[in-house]
């Protein structure tokens, strides 16, 4: 049965569990290398590397630990997007294309904003924090668009728009936890996995409360080819 959103098939609670459950563990996976990273980075001998301002960073730490977090953002897209795959076959058929063209998107994001990143951390090396949350956030951002033009899905608004939300959701977590906890210094570590756990959470979600709204009006508001008001107009006159 080829996939037809919002008439069939019907979206259950169980895929926004099994969704945000997808998402939590592909983000778990730039979590292990972040850690993996981290533990890495002990190894380097400061040392007997050229400061750049006289302090404890240097260009080449800084450089390092930017590949540390595209590495991370890479492998996390990835793997976020396989689980989400197999959550939902049907839909998302093309799962090559899909991760070959969030390869190469991340790949451009690493190169355009390196220079940035690494002039920042080089000033205050805690900066290096907010830009890999920031990172995070549009990188994970593109992915899903990127899947769901992949897969042909005809409701990117809704896409947007959960996304929209799943980002708001995910900077209130980041707060809370930053209040609990007292200190930024672990949020960039456990972004990830609440990230991607965001997205999977509220795209699902946003197609379970649309899926009720297109069962009770029968009108597919968000569809990318549905046109209103005097578009409608035009549209059909066009048709004619």
């Amino acid at each position: 049965m080829a996939y037809n959103f919002p008439i069939e098939p019907e979206v259950h609670v169980s895929d926004i569990f099994f969704r945000t459950i997808a998402g939590l563990f592909g983000g778990g996976f730039g979590t292990l290398v972040l850690l993996i990273g981290i533990l890495l980075s002990g190894s380097f001998d400061s040392s007997t590397l050229i400061s750049f301002d006289g302090g404890g960073n240097t260009p080449f730490f800084v450089f390092i630990s930017i590949v540390v977090v595209y590495v991370a953002l890479l492998i996390s897209a990835l793997a976020s997007l396989t689980f989400f795959y197999y959550t939902d076959r049907e839909r998302y058929s093309y799962l090559l294309s899909t991760l070959s063209h969030v390869f190469s998107l991340i790949t451009v994001i690493f190169v355009v904003s390196s220079p940035v990143s690494i002039f920042l951390s080089l000033i205050s090396f805690q900066s290096l924090g907010l830009v890999s949350l920031a990172l995070m956030s549009v990188v994970t951002l593109f992915s899903v668009i990127v899947m769901e033009t992949v897969a042909g899905h005809k409701h990117l608004l809704l896409t947007l728009y959960s996304s929209a939300v799943a980002l708001f959701g995910f900077f209130i977590v980041m707060l809370l936890l930053s209040v609990a906890l007292g200190t930024t210094t672990l949020l960039v570590v456990l972004a990830l996995p609440f990230l991607w756990a965001s997205f999977g959470f509220w795209q699902v979600s946003f197609e379970m409360i649309y899926q009720w709204i297109y069962q009770l009006y029968g009108n597919d508001f968000l569809n990318s080819t549905t046109r209103v008001g005097s578009d409608y107009i035009k549209e059909e006159r066009t048709k004619k």
